[in-house]
C-alpha cells in the first residue's frame, strides 16, 4: 500500500477533533443557561468545549465557567510552559481542593510534568484520576490512555498494554478521534513491542481505516488542523532513554509510527510539525545512543562476549540503517522542493540525510569478518518501495477492506 502525503480534499463532519491532550469534563452536569456575553472572559465558547472535549453538537448543554486560575493554567499547558502550569494547578488545587473543576485540574497537572519529563509522577496523578472519575467516564478513559503511554515510557511494556486495554473499554466515552485512531494505533505499537504482530497489524489497519474514513469528509481545499492533530497522536511514542535490552522493542512501534509523524510534518501545521519533527530526530538519537552503549561484559568471558557484542552492535547498526532508508523512501521529491529550508520537514531531510551517512560509514568501518549485509535487511530492502505522486494518492487505509475498520468504538 503506498502511503502519500498530498492530501486529496473531502470533509468534516460537526464535531470538534481533540487530541489526546484535551482536558476532562467537569464532573458534574453543567447547567443549562446560555452563557451570556462577557461571561466567558477571554475565552470564547468554542474554545471551552474545545478543552472540556465536548463535541460540536448543538443540543449539547452549554459550558459552565472554568475558574479563572485554571483556564491561566491551562493556556500555560497549550503554550507548553509546563512548569508554570504546573505551579498554577498546584495552587488551584490548593485553593479550591473539590471543586467541579478538581479532577480535571489534577489531569491537566499530569500533562505538565509529563512534559517535564517526570513521568512517575504524572503516572501516579493519572492513575488517581482513572480510579476516582468513575462518574466522569471521558476523564478516566483519556486517564488510562495517558497511563498506558507513560507505562511505555518506564519500559512497563505489558502494564502499558493492560492500561490501554482498560481505555480501549471506555472508548465509547472518548472522543470520536481519539477512540478510532489514536487509541487503536497506540494499542497497536503495543502489541507490537509484545511481538504479537498479526493484533498489532489488526490495529493499525483500524486506526489507519478510521482515519481515511473522518479525512474523506473534509471538504475540497479545506486543510483543517485536526488532520495534523491526529496524524502525531498516533505517531507520537514518549521520549526517554532507551537501553541496550529494549533496543528492539523501542525500534519496531517507530518503524510504523515515522509515517505519521512525517504526514504531520509535510503539513506544516504548527505546533504538531514542529513536534513530530522534534520526536522523530529524538527517536533516532536515542536509539543510536543506545547502539554504542554497549553492556561491559564480565571479566572472565571479555575476549567472547567482546565478539559477540560486536556482532550484535553491527546487526543493530544494520537495523537502524534499515529503519532511515524506510524514512527516507518516504520522502515526495516535490513537497521536499516546496518546503521551506527552515520548516520542520526539512529538519527531518536534513537529519536523514546526515544520519544515515554517519551510520553507512559506521557499517563499513565497524563490520566484523565474514559479515554481509543480513537475510532480514535484504527482505526489508526488497520490500521497501518509495511513495510517489499520483492523481489520486493514497492515504494511510484507503482501499482497505471494509473489514478493517470491523471492532471500531461507539462514537
Amino acid at each position: 500500500m503506498k502511503r502519500s502525503s498530498v492530501w486529496r480534499g473531502t470533509g468534516l463532519v460537526g464535531f470538534a477533533i481533540v487530541s489526546f491532550a484535551l482536558a476532562g469534563c467537569a464532573t458534574r452536569p453543567p447547567v443549562a443557561a446560555e452563557p451570556v456575553s462577557g461571561r466567558m472572559g477571554t475565552w470564547d465558547a468554542a474554545k471551552i468545549k474545545r478543552v472540556l472535549g465536548f463535541p460540536e453538537d448543538p443540543y449539547q448543554a452549554p459550558i459552565p465557567d472554568a475558574p479563572k486560575m485554571y483556564r491561566d493554567a491551562f493556556d500555560l499547558l497549550e503554550k507548553r510552559e509546563y512548569e508554570k502550569a504546573d505551579d498554577l494547578f498546584q495552587k488551584m488545587l490548593r485553593a479550591h481542593p473539590t471543586t467541579n473543576w478538581t479532577l480535571a485540574a489534577q489531569f491537566n497537572r499530569a500533562r505538565a510534568l509529563e512534559g517535564l519529563g517526570r513521568h512517575q509522577e504524572a503516572l501516579t496523578i493519572y492513575r488517581s484520576v482513572a480510579e476516582t472519575a468513575k462518574r466522569a467516564p471521558r476523564l478516566q478513559g483519556l486517564s488510562l490512555l495517558r497511563a498506558g503511554v507513560l507505562y511505555e515510557a518506564l519500559g512497563e511494556d505489558d502494564k502499558s498494554l493492560a492500561a490501554l486495554k482498560d481505555a480501549e473499554r471506555r472508548s465509547r466515552y472518548l472522543p470520536v478521534e481519539v477512540a478510532q485512531t489514536e487509541l487503536p494505533a497506540r494499542l497497536a505499537a503495543a502489541y507490537a513491542r509484545e511481538r504479537i504482530f498479526a493484533e498489532a497489524e489488526r490495529y493499525y489497519n483500524l486506526a489507519e481505516g478510521q482515519l481515511a474514513r473522518l479525512r474523506s469528509q473534509i471538504a475540497a481545499g479545506d486543510q483543517p488542523e485536526w488532520v495534523p492533530r491526529i496524524l502525531y497522536a498516533m505517531g507520537h511514542r514518549p521520549l526517554g532513554e532507551v537501553t541496550w535490552e529494549r533496543f528492539e522493542s523501542s525500534l519496531v512501534p517507530i518503524e510504523r509510527s515515522q509515517i505519521y509523524l512525517l504526514q504531520s510534518a509535510e503539513l506544516g501545521i504548527s505546533p504538531w510539525a514542529e513536534q513530530s519533527a522534534e520526536e522523530l530526530i529524538a527517536s533516532y538519537g536515542a536509539l543510536r545512543k543506545s547502539i554504542d552503549a554497549v553492556p561491559v561484559p564480565a571479566a572472565a568471558e571479555i575476549v567472547i562476549a567482546a565478539r559477540e557484542q560486536q556482532r550484535e552492535r553491527w546487526s543493530r547498526l544494520v537495523r537502524l540503517s534499515d529503519a532511515v532508508a524506510a524514512l527516507k523512501a518516504l520522502f515526495v521529491t516535490e513537497i521536499v522542493k516546496a518546503a521551506h529550508p527552515d520548516s520542520p520537514l526539512r529538519k527531518i531531510v536534513d537529519f536523514a540525510e546526515d544520519f544515515d551517512e554517519n551510520l553507512q560509514s559506521t557499517l563499513m568501518l565497524d563490520r566484523p569478518a565474514g559479515e554481509s549485509e543480513t537475510p532480514d535487511s535484504a527482505r526489508r530492502r526488497e520490500e521497501r518501495k518509495p511513495r510517489v505522486l499520483e492523481a489520486k494518492p493514497a492515504f494511510p487505509g484507503e482501499g482497505a477492506s471494509d473489514a478493517s475498520e470491523e471492532g471500531g468504538s461507539d462514537e
